[in-house]
């Protein structure tokens, strides 16, 4: 029986000319799929054609290898939680913002 899972992905963009970067981009994605194993295949493949080769613009884009998937237990609809993960962090919340949510942490100061 095939469930709804959301698969998070990072990836990694490159400034065609110079070959720098400075970008990684999360995805989620949604999948029907068979089985948390299923829904990563799925990613994956959704995931080659994402950073196909695009002759006309001036990035470049390449998967970062991670991936983490969830399985929702409803069906979709709005509303409807699509990504969630707990870590177990020493952390306090404002620390933890400043750390894995750099940017967001500036644009809502002040």
């Amino acid at each position: 029986m095939e469930s709804w899972y959301t698969v998070k992905g990072l990836f990694r963009w490159y400034l065609k000319a110079s070959g720098t970067t400075d970008r990684i981009e999360e995805r989620i994605v949604l999948f029907r799929a068979r089985s948390f194993d299923h829904a990563l295949d799925m990613a994956e493949r959704e995931a080659k054609k994402y950073c196909a080769p695009d002759r006309k613009a001036n990035f470049r884009i390449e998967p970062v290898g991670w991936w983490y998937a969830y399985a929702l237990n409803q069906r979709p609809s709005s509303g409807a939680e699509v990504f969630s993960r707990r870590s177990i962090t020493s952390l306090s919340s404002e620390s933890f913002v400043r750390r894995y949510y750099p940017e967001s942490h500036r644009a809502n100061a002040g």
